[in-house]
C-alpha cells in the first residue's frame, strides 16, 4: 500500500507530525502500527524500514506519524523522512499490533514515556469520537514539561470525568511508589505501558512483581530512545 505525504507540523518539543493520505482504503484499530519503507542512500545499521504507531484516530481517515526529530544524530531514515515533499509516495505494510482496547468498559492505567504517548492519542481520540467510556488514568512521563498532544488531551479530560492525567517530569518517574500513591484498586486495572524499550521492560517486570497478572499488562516499546 502507498501513502501520499501531505504535510508536516511541529508539535511540542522536538516532536514532528507527518500527515499522509492513504491511496486506497485503509482500516485500522486505534493503537496499531504500520511498517514504513523509505528507500534512501547510505542507510545506517537500522536500514530502510521502521515501525511507527498510527497516532491519528481511525475516524480521522488520514495517517499521522509522530516522531522526535533531533537536530543532531538523526538516523538516516529520519533524514529521509524529513526530506519528503508534498505528493511523495511512501510504501507501507500493515496495519498490525495488539496494543488496542478491546473492552472500553474495563478500567485502565495507561503509562506513557515520552513519544510513547502516540498509541494512546489514537485510542483516546477514537473512544471519545465513539462516545465510549474513558475509564482511563494516564500517567504521562517526560523529560521536560513539553508534553506532546497535551492540549488535545486536556480538552478530552474536561469532557470525561472518568479520564484523568497525571504528568510526571524528570527527575520524578513512574515507579512502584508513584503507582501505589496515585492509583486505587490496582489489582482491578488493566495496565498498558508504552515508551522507550528499557523503560517498558523495567515497568513490565515491576508490575508483575506488584502482583499484576500478565494478562492484565500490555506493552508497546519504542527502540532507539533513551529511558525517561
Amino acid at each position: 500500500m502507498k501513502l501520499k505525504f501531505i504535510e508536516k507540523k511541529k508539535e511540542a518539543g522536538d516532536a514532528v507530525l507527518h500527515i499522509f493520505e492513504p491511496q486506497e482504503p485503509l482500516t485500522w484499530i486505534a493503537g496499531q502500527f504500520l511498517i514504513y519503507f523509505l528507500p534512501h542512500e547510505d542507510p545506517d545499521i537500522r536500514g530502510r524500514q521502521r515501525f511507527f504507531t498510527i497516532s491519528s484516530a481511525p475516524f480521522e481517515k488520514h495517517v499521522m506519524l509522530t516522531t522526535r526529530i533531533f537536530a543532531e544524530n538523526r538516523s538516516s531514515f529520519k533524514k529521509a523522512l524529513e526530506s519528503l515533499k508534498p505528493g511523495d509516495l511512501v510504501d507501507v505494510k500493515g496495519p498490525d499490533g495488539d496494543f488496542i482496547v478491546e473492552d472500553p468498559n474495563k478500567n485502565f492505567v495507561f503509562i506513557a514515556g515520552g513519544i510513547g504517548i502516540t498509541p494512546y492519542h489514537s485510542i483516546i481520540k477514537q473512544l471519545d469520537f465513539e462516545q465510549q467510556p474513558l475509564n482511563i488514568e494516564l500517567l504521562y512521563a517526560n523529560k521536560t514539561d513539553e508534553f506532546v498532544f497535551k492540549e488535545e488531551l486536556e480538552k478530552i479530560v474536561n469532557e470525561h470525568p472518568s479520564f484523568k492525567i497525571r504528568y510526571v517530569t524528570s527527575p520524578q518517574h513512574v515507579d512502584k511508589n508513584f503507582i501505589e500513591q496515585n492509583i486505587k484498586d490496582i489489582p482491578e486495572k488493566m495496565f498498558y505501558v508504552s515508551g522507550p524499550e528499557p523503560m517498558v521492560e523495567s515497568l513490565y517486570e515491576m508490575l508483575k512483581a506488584m502482583g499484576i497478572k500478565e494478562e492484565n499488562i500490555k506493552t508497546d516499546y519504542f527502540p532507539g530512545y533513551d529511558p525517561i
